[in-house]
């Protein structure tokens, strides 16, 4: 059973799952802290973001909570994670310093 694809799209919810992910917001942060310059913070977002997205796939795909739109929103979802976790992943970067 794969996430449902479906025409309309609630944009306030692919914000909320993109922006509070605690997959984003852990992985990011953690990646931020371990970079060595500050060039590789884009990186860490990145990761953080895959690690976001892949987890709100199993949920879905589980139906573990209900989120029955992100089938069709994940590539928005993504897109908001990579600049929630640029942030997360910065705030990381500088609380190393």
């Amino acid at each position: 059973m794969t996430p449902e694809l479906q025409p309309d799209v609630p944009l306030l919810e692919v914000l909320i799952y993109g922006v509070l992910n605690p997959a984003t917001i852990v992985v990011a942060f953690l990646m931020g802290r371990r970079v060595d310059a500050k060039n590789k913070v884009l990186l860490a977002a990145f990761i953080g973001a895959a690690a976001g997205s892949l987890l709100l796939y199993i949920a879905t795909f589980f139906q573990i909570w209900d989120a029955p739109t992100l089938g069709r929103s994940i590539a928005g979802t993504f897109i908001v994670s990579l600049i929630a976790g640029y942030v997360y992943a910065a705030a990381g970067y500088w609380s190393k310093r």
